[in-house]
């Protein structure tokens, strides 16, 4: 059976802090002030009183006379930030029995509450109880990141995840590399404009993250200046902390926190767990990122080097989500050769690849670098267009380019009733106007592929 031990609490910073340990039997009930501590103190049957410093700032020495008369043999405990601790230690005014900086984990209240001892000796075992119970808490979250390796979306969202929480950040965003491209981009973040974290890069040398990046090295800032380290914007707090994400020596990407929870800046002990965790997390985002190269493979066409149909199954749906969350238009093109079984049977089927594989040329170089170019099926193609509409001028026209740039390669038929020149009918729809899911939005652009084959091929049709 667990023995409850109640405490008076005056203060509300670190409350629900404290409240980690009902579940251990520990009762705390919130007084407003010094002066009701006091009194219920000689009143009632609790073990000891917990205090924030800011409480009785003012007068230290009567406030903490009176509050230590009160007490007694009770136990007696003054809370207070890291930064208020040291300003405080100079002054005498407190004994190390009586302070307890925070943040803190609840082991090293516990501790306190329950196992009182000689100050100094209760000192040292805080101290070393927090460090082990950092520790605890650092293998915890590596052995979590080690069981995501084969997917890098939900690794790179624990892992921010986690970094959040133990560092108590309101901003953090985790940068990556892609395989072959110098700049990084956000592969998740929490607490971050959507917009930002579209459009944020971090460039090798360029701006405080960058030169992190190229100098491998960690930097903690307690006040910052007017930009921070990714966004280019003020930050609402003016701490921030930037770690670069090691592999074998190398910058594989940078880990960005700022806007501290809790009254003042971030912490030297803040910065030494990114970093282990870091250290420890980087064996594991390599292996996922690996995992995520052989998995793309295994998503390309071998005869065209598009994308193929599996992975076009798995994408499309994440990015009509996205569009949703950015209320984004998206557009799908599905593109189809015109009469390719009668030149398949008049040159051979070795022609016919060579066929596919100039249009998916032609197909890659007319399209964004941001459009997703995708051999469907046999002589089949489709296209991915993020933030384009099926309008003229835009996604039908875009398409259309598309469609003369194949009719003006002339590529010949050379075979009796067949038309001259090889080319492509294809179907236009868009999310959301016309289609809320993936499933609709093909089969829109397929039955507008279908009634352009109806009208004579060779054109782009819209749903």
């Amino acid at each position: 059976m667990i023995q409850t031990l109640e405490y008076l609490y005056v203060g509300n910073r670190y409350l629900s802090e404290v409240e980690q340990l009902t579940p251990r039997g520990v009762d705390f009930v919130a007084v407003r002030s010094v002066y009701e501590a006091i009194f219920r103190l000689n009143k009632e049957q609790v073990q000891g009183i917990l205090v924030e410093l800011p409480e009785i700032s003012g007068d230290f020495g009567r406030a903490l006379k009176a509050l230590r008369g009160a007490a007694g043999r009770k136990r007696l405990l003054i809370l207070m930030s890291e930064e208020e601790a040291e300003a405080q230690r100079p002054l005498g005014i407190f004994d190390h029995e009586e302070m307890l900086a925070c943040p803190f984990y609840p082991n090293e209240l516990w501790k306190r509450l329950k196992h009182p001892q000689a100050p100094a000796e209760r000192h040292a075992l805080a101290r070393l109880g927090s460090e082990a119970e950092r520790l605890s808490a650092l293998i915890d979250d590596s052995r979590m990141l080690n069981r995501l390796t084969s997917d890098l979306a939900k690794l790179a969202e624990k892992y921010v995840d986690r970094v959040r929480s133990r560092v108590r950040a309101a901003k953090v965003s985790l940068f990556l590399r892609e395989p072959g491209q110098r700049e990084m981009r956000i592969v998740h973040a929490t607490g971050l404009d959507p917009e930002i974290v579209e459009k944020a890069r971090i460039t090798p040398g360029e701006g405080v993250a960058g030169r992190m990046v190229s100098e491998r090295r960690s930097m903690l800032v307690q006040e910052a200046g007017a930009d921070g380290p990714a966004s280019g914007r003020r930050y609402q707090a003016g701490s921030y902390m930037i770690v670069p994400q090691l592999w074998q020596g190398e910058a594989m990407g940078v880990l960005c926190v700022a806007e501290r929870m809790r009254p003042g800046p971030f912490r030297e002990s803040d910065l030494a767990y990114l970093e282990a965790f870091s250290e420890s997390a980087a064996q594991t985002f390599h292996n996922a990122l690996l995992f995520r190269t052989a998995d793309e493979l295994a998503t390309i066409d071998e005869l065209t080097g598009l994308f193929n149909r599996r992975y076009f199954n798995r994408v499309l749906p994440q990015e009509i989500e996205r569009a949703r969350r950015y209320k984004h238009d998206l557009t799908l093109a599905m593109l189809d050769v015109d009469h390719f079984k009668v030149y398949n049977d008049t040159n051979g089927h070795q022609a016919g690849d060579r066929v596919l594989r100039k249009i998916a040329r032609i197909l890659q170089e007319s399209f964004r670098d941001a459009d997703i170019v995708v051999r469907y099926g046999g002589e089949e193609f489709v296209v991915i267009m993020p933030e384009t509409t099926r309008l003229p001028g835009n996604g039908v026209d875009f398409v259309d380019r598309a469609r003369r740039l194949v009719e003006e390669a002339d590529i010949r038929y050379n075979a009796p009733g067949a038309p001259t020149r090889v080319t492509v009918s294809g179907g236009v729809a868009s999310f959301p106007s016309q289609a809320q899911n993936a499933q609709e939005l093909v089969r829109r652009a397929d039955d507008a592929q279908f009634k352009a084959k109806r009208a004579g091929r060779n054109r782009i049709l819209g749903a």
